[in-house]
């Protein structure tokens, strides 16, 4: 961890608890590194795995672009001055009212995945151009994106015709391997899939431009679960990279819409105990961050969180313990089995890894504010 527990508690006299600490070193080094890695990519961090202000400034420094999915997001990079050029509306399926607004601030690149879509896009974002989703294998993501979204490659050439007829201007191809992918080759047989249909549409009249190879490059979170297997990002990166070396042509623009791989172990959240009791036998101990807030992916997917506690002892002096949230809903349980030292009320429990998908989706339910947001280096 970046954080001792020495400048945490330093760090909550002033701000109190739940406090999300981001380090800004750690940002800006999984953006030089991705880029140092994949050379050819222009990146855009995906705003949905944590659009806090502070990160979009640093990424907006570096160079990022951006992957947007809603106009509520365009609209967080419009106020800190991020030209709406940079951005592409990568959500395949958009509200009426959002399609508009973006078209309307100058946002040039929309994805789809589905004729309706094409017949939306016709009506109220005339010659825009647009970028077709693909189906592809997910099979080692933690998280399978297709099965939302995605068209069948079988029907591409056909959408693409068919964003042609209607006046849109069908730029490229776009993929998404699933979030959290810990194997290169979905990938590679993504971008194969992709480099196959780029030609054929050329034989078809239609000539794209672009390559979109999402995101999903994973992080090491220590917990088989979590990390879906063995996590070698370097690897993967390495396998992408030649293989987009070796298939894609120097024509196509390739863009990646990475999110957990940038913020994901940049924060670290540090919460406090304030309550325990003791229930069959077992200690419970509440703290004042849970399921509704920063751990809100727990129960949706399982995810595995890690818990380090303030105080320190012996193994055989741990208890077996129940880590739950503030809230009066019994649903807020974050751990249910977690050996322990016995903590006290006041207490301070930091967990690592937590700059993606936490307070991004995190709620107000009961009245509890989600964490605090702050930056150290």
């Amino acid at each position: 961890m970046f954080l001792t527990f020495r400048n945490a508690k330093k760090l909550v006299a002033q701000h109190d608890t739940p406090l999300m600490v981001i380090s800004k070193s750690r940002v800006r080094a999984n953006y030089q590194a991705l880029k140092k890695a994949l050379p050819r990519v222009q990146i855009h961090y995906a705003l949905k795995a944590n659009p806090h202000k502070g990160i979009l400034n640093i990424l907006r420094q570096e160079g990022s672009e951006f992957d947007v999915a809603s106009y509520q997001e365009i609209k967080w990079l419009l106020d800190i001055g991020v030209d709406s050029t940079k951005m592409i509306y990568a959500n395949p399926i958009k509200s009426v009212p959002d399609l508009v607004r973006a078209y309307n601030v100058g946002v040039e690149k929309f994805v789809f995945d589905n004729d309706t879509e094409l017949q939306k896009m016709a009506r109220y974002a005339k010659d825009a151009d647009v970028v077709l989703r693909l189906f592809v294998d997910n099979n080692a993501a933690y998280y399978k994106l297709s099965a939302k979204y995605g068209a069948q490659p079988k029907h591409a050439i056909r959408l693409l015709k068919k964003a042609q007829k209607l006046g849109l201007n069908p730029v490229g191809l776009a993929f998404h391997v699933g979030s959290q992918n810990t194997r290169s080759e979905d990938y590679i047989n993504a971008i194969k899939t992709s480099v196959k249909i780029y030609k054929e549409a050329k034989k078809k009249g239609v000539e794209l431009e672009l390559l979109d190879i999402g995101g999903g490059f994973p992080v090491r979170y220590g917990h088989k679960k979590t990390d879906n297997g063995h996590v070698d990002a370097k690897q993967i990166l390495s396998d992408v990279n030649a293989a987009l070396e070796e298939n894609v042509p120097e024509s196509l623009e390739v863009i990646a819409e990475p999110g957990r791989f940038i913020i994901g172990d940049a924060a670290i959240l540090i919460s406090r105990v304030i309550g325990k009791s003791k229930r069959n036998r077992v200690i419970w101990y509440y703290l004042d961050d849970g399921y509704y807030h920063s751990y809100t992916d727990l129960h949706a997917s399982n995810w595995k969180y890690e818990f380090v506690p303030q105080r320190k002892q012996r193994k055989r002096h741990k208890i077996r313990s129940v880590l739950a949230g503030p809230t009066c809903d019994s649903y807020d349980v974050i751990a249910k089995s977690i050996w322990l030292p016995e903590l006290e009320i006041g207490d301070l429990i930091m967990s690592p890894n937590m700059g993606a998908y936490s307070t991004a989706i995190s709620s107000q339910f009961n009245g509890f504010p989600p964490a605090k947001t702050i930056y150290v280096d």
